[in-house]
């Protein structure tokens, strides 16, 4: 189950998805300098650059540490207990594409590109291998990002100490002003950068940069796009380069961010004596205009992008506004137009199950962009047949809520979820992760909004919603809504008429159809309860109770056959994970039905419960945190619970409830169906789809149980085959539930024990599948072509491997792939320039004996695939030849054990890997205890036999999938 999840700052919904740029911060309460540290409220008088808070009424977090050099350079740390241990540090660059000139479009993403690749104290080639050394990943903790206004550096530090920080900090100090530049560096990183531009390119995104021009023409940010234009990118060169970065690499335009486990008193020296000496090197150059917005009236837009599975059709507004300082006042602003639209969200989401209703998603946000650019947005998907009636039902359902407001019905249920949002985000701020915490500092001091603790957001905000009134609400929803104006968009799939004038009369002339029919008040839903099925009057009797001391594990088997596992942690505050396994899964199934493991989680999560609709579930649930969603893996169905602490019983009544009275619908099968239809639309015209559809698949033998099967096959199946497949492993299937997390075991045991341990007896069958385990494809070369104008292809190399349950040998494997995962950057990214992310892993399978495949796969140029093909082959072979060194596996190594560090210290990792189904497989427990002596002990020696056994050039596999009509 989903609940609605309101986000307490505005959204700018899906825009922008392909920078990642979200702008317009949440933030809160009065009185200027108060709760400032002491060197921030000196800076402040001085005259510093300002901090969102300085010319807000609204205080930052107190916990934040706010600082500036002399050199115009700030800081903003913060001290965080999680990950134990580590630092999360960024360098903020406030420059981004929109500060590129014509000629230079590209250059500030090329420029990131450029500072991984020879600094003052790293060679070309050094400082990825330095990260590895010390055991960060190249990805998840050392990268960065360039978006429209921003360029940030990203250093996740294995440990705390002063070594570690005072080193980290001269890798930013590197970035900041010690790049190298070298004509050779650039000339070669063009090629990777060309190849991150092919990676990118889709239908979507060309329909993303059609969609910016129309939206925003005299705004700058519609002509620099941050990947830039391959024109511009073929030019650039060394002097080029080093006058951007001299020009907009200047200390007032940094902010250093730190979030971690470390001493802040004692990292400030630190900060000074290494950032001090940097200065700008060139006069202050005059700061970009964003542009000008100039909509009126009805603007009707269409782009046709056959690739795309859907159609998209849009109502917008967009108004450019002056910048303004944060405030109590527009904080609250936006606070009612979220709630606002969080009804409308509500209203559109009810409508999904009906069978009248034309599009199979829909959402609604507003927020404020770039400082300036305020945008409201109401967008549905569809089938491209049904453009027009989803145009009316959004212009329809948008004009209601304008003119007939909300039902105090529909205000309480909003109010709930946001009280209850703001009131757990409280009860978790002490354990949450740095890294978060940091990105929310950099995304609210670049949206000029003042980063505030949950605490202050809760005492602010939670009297203004349990007082808000429906006119309020219906003010701030027509204050975002503006009527001066109405982009019309439909985009996708949708060919509407080779004239595209034509075209934009055909969407103009179903708009204003739409505005001649009267809307009515929306009809109020009738009131819904939950939990609805009689509570059981006894605990049901417990066999056996075990506590295993050194894992803290507790082990409870009920007289009816329902094992409980639990172990509670203080990881995380308030988060309560758990998992119920029963059944055999996607392994079960019938050999005439492929993808009916597919299609049952889609309907099941759609379905809600037998006496309650999924629209009635979230209705009953409002305010509530507990959900619950249907897995279906290669060896067992699982029901994944989310909680907090304080709704243990309410998660296992509903758990019961899905035991006893699940529901699977005809509406969640149509609208799954619907979907589903959409992404094989798509999947069969991209490269990326045919993963899905033929490359699992065919690695695996043919067995359907891998991948997609075809259309034809999909949409064959129907609701009685879920319910004749899916309904006997809910009712006779054995269960076993696993708890993690900040919960009191007692309390669970006896709630556990009367809604579980009261079932009656399950007896497995096994569920047993006469089909055969999947054979590799050992040897077999498949050539695949896709019906796209994307000039990208895939290639795949894989070599067979093993099934899971030696551990041992599974680790190694793992470690296996991440050292062919570097050799594949080393190679084809940063000698050939071939690819912008090549990677490998491997995949052991739980569900069938003997069967794993170790894979290595690029996404490139077509012309190259046959010669990536061969690169693949070279390298596993050099690897089987024992070309591995002592260094180069500890450049693998250490990064997975400071992974491995950090996992054992979330509820995941003990809930996913260690309880659930430890009593079909009590091994499972003594790999917990082995893993990080395990990890340690992994040697050169067998690493390089496991690369001999398993990189056979006989027994690979090769997949080359290439465009084409």
């Amino acid at each position: 189950m989903t609940i609605m999840k309101p986000r307490f700052f505005s959204l700018f919904v899906s825009l922008l998805v392909f920078t990642g740029v979200l702008a317009g911060g949440c933030t809160n309460t009065p009185s200027l300098l108060k709760g400032l540290s002491t060197g921030d409220r000196i800076d402040a008088e001085a005259g510093a650059p300002v901090w969102p808070h300085h010319d807000s009424d609204l205080p930052p977090d107190p916990d934040l540490t706010f600082g500036r050099l002399d050199n115009g350079f700030r800081y903003v740390l913060m001290q965080n207990k999680e990950p134990k241990d580590r630092t999360s540090m960024h360098l903020n660059i406030q420059v981004g594409s929109m500060h590129e000139t014509d000629t230079e479009q590209g250059m500030a993403h090329f420029l990131e590109h450029m500072l991984f690749n020879g600094s003052e104290n790293f060679a070309p080639g050094e400082l990825v291998k330095y990260f590895q050394r010390i055991g960060m990943q190249f990805g998840p903790d050392a990268n960065a990002h360039t978006s429209f206004d921003e360029t940030v550096y990203d250093v996740v530090l294995p440990d705390s100490g002063t070594k570690s920080i005072e080193e980290g900090l001269q890798v930013l100090r590197d970035y900041a002003d010690g790049a190298l530049l070298l004509q050779s560096e650039i000339d070669r990183e063009r090629s990777v950068v060309m190849a991150e531009m092919r990676s990118r390119d889709s239908a979507s995104y060309r329909n993303f940069v059609a969609s910016m021009k129309f939206q925003f023409p005299e705004l700058r940010i519609s002509r620099r796009l941050p990947i830039g234009s391959a024109e511009t990118l073929t030019k650039i060169n060394q002097p080029e380069m080093r006058h951007f970065y001299d020009t907009w690499y200047r200390p007032d335009k940094m902010v250093l961010v730190m979030v971690g486990d470390f001493d802040t008193e004692a990292t400030i020296p630190i900060i000074r004596n290494i950032m001090s000496g940097m200065k700008a090197d060139t006069p202050p150059p005059v700061d970009v205009e964003v542009g000008t917005l100039r909509h009126k009236g009805i603007k009707p837009f269409h782009h046709y992008e056959r690739e795309i599975g859907q159609t998209t059709v849009t109502l917008q507004t967009l108004t450019l506004a002056p910048k303004r300082p944060d405030s109590l006042f527009s904080q609250q602003k936006m606070l009612l137009a979220d709630m606002a639209n969080a009804i409308v969200q509500n209203r559109l989401d009810a409508m999904l199950k009906r069978d009248d209703t034309p599009f199979t998603s829909a959402r609604i946000g507003s927020g404020l962009f770039l400082q300036q650019v305020e945008i409201s947005r109401l967008t549905a998907e569809c089938s491209p047949d049904k453009y027009r009636s989803s145009l009316l039902v959004l212009e329809q359902t948008l004009r209601q809520a304008l003119t007939y407001g909300f039902h105090s019905a529909e205000l309480a249920r909003v109010q709930k979820e946001y009280l209850s949002m703001l009131d757990n985000a409280e009860k978790e701020a002490a354990t949450r992760n740095s890294s978060t915490i940091s990105r929310a500092i950099i995304r609210n001091i670049n949206s000029h909004t003042v980063m505030q603790s949950p605490q202050q957001e809760r005492e602010i905000y939670s009297p203004i919603i349990r007082s808000v009134t429906i006119p309020q609400l219906v003010r701030a929803f027509k204050d975002v809504w503006k009527d001066d104006h109405r982009l019309v968009m439909v985009t996708g799939n949708a060919p509407l008429d080779p004239d595209e004038d034509r075209s934009r009369e055909l969407i103009a002339d179903a708009y204003n159809e739409s505005l001649q029919t009267a809307v009515q008040q929306y009809e109020e839903a009738a009131p819904v309860n939950f939990p609805y099925l009689p509570v059981p009057d006894t605990l049901g009797p417990i066999a056996g109770r075990q506590h295993i001391k050194d894992l803290d594990i507790l082990q409870v088997d009920f007289k009816n056959g329902v094992r409980l596992n639990a172990k509670k942690t203080t990881f995380k505050d308030n988060q309560v994970l758990v998992r119920v396994v029963f059944g055999n899964g996607k392994s079960t199934e019938p050999l005439e039905k492929p993808g009916l493991a597919d299609l049952s989680m889609s309907v099941f999560n759609e379905s809600g419960l037998g006496r309650l609709s999924m629209d009635e579930l979230d209705v009953a649930m409002a305010g509530k945190e507990s959900q619950v969603a249907l897995a279906i893996r290669e060896n067992h169905f699982l029901l994944n619970g989310t909680t907090v602490t304080g709704e243990i019983e309410l998660m296992f009544q509903l758990l019961y409830a899905y035991f006893r009275d699940p529901g699977l619908r005809p509406e969640a099968y149509r609208l799954s169906m619907d979907r589903f239809e959409q992404e094989y639309r798509e999947m069969t015209r991209s490269v990326e789809g045919a993963l899905k559809l033929d490359v699992f698949q065919f690695l695996a033998g043919g067995d359907s149980r891998f991948g997609y099967p075809s259309w034809e096959r999909f949409k064959a199946l129907t609701l009685d085959d879920i319910r004749q497949w899916l309904m006997p492993a809910i009712q006779n299937q054995p269960v076993e539930i696993s708890v993690c997390g900040d919960v009191d075991l007692d309390l669970l045991v006896d709630v556990v024990a009367r809604y579980f341990g009261t079932m009656d007896v399950r007896v497995s069958d096994n569920a047993s599948t006469s089909r055969p385990d999947p054979a590799f494809a050992a040897g077999r070369h498949e050539a695949i072509n896709v019906a796209t104008r994307i000039p990208k292809s895939l290639v795949v190399v894989a070599y067979p491997t093993a099934d899971f349950w030696d551990i041992r040998r599974t680790r190694r494997l793992n470690v296996l792939a991440s050292v062919l995962d570097e050799r594949l950057r080393v190679q084809i990214r940063e000698r050939l320039g071939a690819a912008y992310s090549p990677f490998a892993f491997n995949r052991s399978s739980r569900a069938y004996q003997g069967y794993g495949a170790l894979h290595a796969m690029i996404f490139g140029d077509p012309a190259q695939a046959e010669m990536l093909v061969g690169e693949v082959r070279e390298i596993a072979k050099t690897l089987a030849a024992g070309s591995l060194g002592q260094e180069e596996l500890d450049r693998a190594l250490k990064p997975t054990r400071t992974e491995i560090r950090d996992m054992r210290r979330t509820n995941e990792y003990w809930v996913n890997s260690v309880l659930a189904e430890s009593r079909r497989n009590p091994r499972q427990l003594d790999w917990s205890r082995s893993i990080v002596q395990d990890y340690e002990a992994i040697s050169l020696e067998e690493i390089s036999a496991l690369a001999r056994q398993y990189f056979v050039d006989a027994k690979a596999a090769t997949i080359i999938v290439t465009p084409g009509e």
